[in-house]
This record gives C-alpha cells, sequence and structure tokens, in this order.
C-alpha cells in the first residue's frame, strides 16, 4: 500500500511538471518551423491542449552553415605530357586526364580536340583518340557536375604527332 501512494505521488509530480512546459516556435531562414523549450528572438510561445511529454533536443544541427565552401575541382591531361612528340604510324594515341579531388559519381568528363568534342561525356579520364595525321594537336578536358554544368576545364595540351613519311618508303 505504502508503494502504491508513492507511485501516485510521483505521477502526480511528473504531470504538474509536463503540465507547466513552455514550448516555443519561430520559422527559420527556409521557412521551416522550429520547436523548442527555449525561447529564441521573434518565438511564439505554443498553447499546449494535452500535457505534452518531449525530450529537450539541441535544435543548432537545424541551422545551415553558411560557410561551406564549393569543393574546387581542378583538371589537367597526364598523357600525354606537354609539347610530347609522339611517333605513332597507325595515328592512335591514347590520352588520359586527372581530376582532383577525385570527383563523385554522376560527374562526367570530356575530351576535347582541337576544340571539338571527341564524342560524348563519360565517366572515366581515359580516351583513345584514332587516325590522326601528323602534326600539332590540341587537348582540353572538362569536368560536369551531375547537373551537366561544367565546373572544371584543364589547361590546353599541345603535342606533336610525327609518322613516317610515305615519300621515304
Amino acid at each position: 500500500m505504502n508503494w502504491t501512494l508513492t507511485g501516485i505521488c510521483i505521477a502526480a509530480m511528473l504531470f504538474n511538471t509536463f503540465a507547466e512546459a513552455k514550448i516555443y516556435r519561430w520559422k527559420d531562414k527556409n521557412g521551416n518551423w522550429v520547436y523548442s523549450d527555449k525561447p529564441k528572438k521573434g518565438s511564439q510561445k505554443v498553447k499546449l491542449n494535452a500535457p505534452m511529454v518531449m525530450p529537450s533536443t539541441n535544435t543548432d544541427i537545424l541551422q545551415s552553415n553558411q560557410n561551406t565552401k564549393p569543393i574546387a575541382y581542378q583538371a589537367s591531361i597526364s598523357s600525354p605530357s606537354h609539347e610530347q612528340t609522339i611517333r605513332e604510324n597507325t595515328g592512335t594515341v591514347y590520352v588520359t586526364g586527372q581530376v582532383t579531388p577525385s570527383f563523385h559519381k554522376g560527374f562526367m568528363v570530356q575530351l576535347f580536340h582541337n576544340g571539338n568534342a571527341v564524342g560524348p561525356k563519360q565517366s572515366t579520364t581515359s580516351f583513345v583518340l584514332k587516325s590522326l595525321s601528323r602534326g600539332e594537336h590540341k587537348l582540353k578536358m572538362a569536368v560536369y557536375n551531375p547537373q551537366g554544368k561544367a565546373i572544371a576545364t584543364s589547361p590546353e595540351s599541345t603535342f606533336f604527332l610525327h609518322k613516317a613519311s610515305v615519300a621515304n618508303r
């Protein structure tokens, strides 16, 4: 009997504590309602119709961090190196690029040869150029985000292709 009376007293005390709880609300900068037991400048007190059990929660995580810098991607042509001379009679040249930091899923790259796109955008930085003529060739590589916006472009790289002359055969 004594435990029952103690239990009723504890329940009554908890009920009164929660019945007196004050809840406040305000809109954040994105227009979303934020609720807390701690008032903030411009907040409104919420009228509770029934006692409510609501744990205290730190709402600081809801604040967006405006100091987040976008990632600055950089692209470069790794091979052939700038101003390299390649001797290849078939005119086939393998091109590799590098993107730093490593790009994420959904990002694409595209190679440009003498100002023209070489094939569609792709998810790897390895390319094959076939049947190139002898002489000077210029390469650039562009990196695109998932929305298709160019976010980085490599510096232009030049290489020279030498082939055996038909006159020397």
